[in-house]
């Protein structure tokens, strides 16, 4: 055999195994889910009820939802405080409370809701510009005592003093904030 005849079948062997393997892979791929979407087709939401606000936004076609509380300084209006939970899932809300400089974070943090103790040693992860985080995470007997509560109280010490140093978040509205962003983000 030539080579140029060689050549030429080992060309179109290449290039019947492609098609066969891009038919395969295609064929294998599920088809493309329809796009979530937000009430009256919005590209996102935000909603006040208390002092909550819930926020759901499409990104890549997916729902991204949230419901948060800022605190901030009256005097220089810069935050101080926040905190960010995801919808319920598998029985509990996970989240996020970002805590200012300046605190031990080896002590970590204490939570109370309503002067009862909700979790204690809870461990900062990291520091980013805006101040340290502390992840957390409401199984659902937390959760439904938070939608009856007044207010979560977020303790952790000063660094250089060692006093406590303490954050209340007002339940104000956290019933129905959950309520919505659950409703959103299915």
């Amino acid at each position: 055999m030539s080579a140029r005849f060689m050549r030429t079948c080992l060309l179109t062997l290449a290039a019947a195994i492609t098609t066969v393997a891009m038919t395969a892979a295609h064929a294998q791929q599920p088809a493309t889910p329809a796009a979530s979407t937000l009430p009256n087709g919005a590209a996102s939401v935000s909603e006040t009820y208390g002092d909550w606000t819930v926020d759901c936004r499409l990104v890549d076609r997916r729902k991204q939802c949230l419901l948060s509380q800022v605190q901030g300084n009256k005097e220089t209006g810069r935050r101080v405080y926040a905190i960010e939970l995801t919808p319920p899932a598998g029985g509990k809300i996970e989240g996020t409370i970002l805590m200012p400089f300046g605190l031990n974070l080896d002590a970590g943090a204490v939570l109370k809701l309503d002067d009862k103790d909700l979790g204690k040693g809870l461990r900062f992860s990291t520091c980013v510009p805006q101040g340290c985080l502390l992840p957390v995470s409401f199984p659902a007997t937390a959760t439904d005592a938070m939608r009856k509560g007044t207010k979560l109280v977020v303790a952790s010490l000063n660094l250089s003093s060692n006093e406590p140093v303490t954050f209340s978040v007002s339940l104000n509205g956290f019933a129905a904030a959950l309520a919505r962003v659950t409703e959103l983000a299915k």
